[in-house]
């Protein structure tokens, strides 16, 4: 296996946990209950940097950062698959 394929699964992890993270907001409001907290430590550090530019109380209460953060890893995995 090669680096690159470390790298992009390694990616697709990432969105795995964001948008499971998303989802379990929904249901499990609470960050401290078990699914919702092992997701928000993974997915909150890497929010944090864009909900400072489109947090919802910039966004009248919707949260967008997680899309930013979901287009970033796609955009680093597809630079990370492309042949050079």
């Amino acid at each position: 296996m090669t680096i690159s394929i470390l790298f992009i699964n390694l990616l697709r992890l990432l969105e795995l946990m964001v948008i499971a993270d998303v989802l379990l907001s929904w249901v499990l409001p609470n960050k401290e209950q078990f699914p919702r907290w092992l997701t928000s430590q993974i997915s909150d550090p890497l929010c944090a940097p864009f909900r400072k530019l489109v947090g919802p109380e910039r966004l009248g209460g919707f949260d967008l950062s997680p899309v930013a953060v979901l287009i970033v890893l796609q955009v680093m995995r597809g630079l990370l698959s492309r042949p050079l």
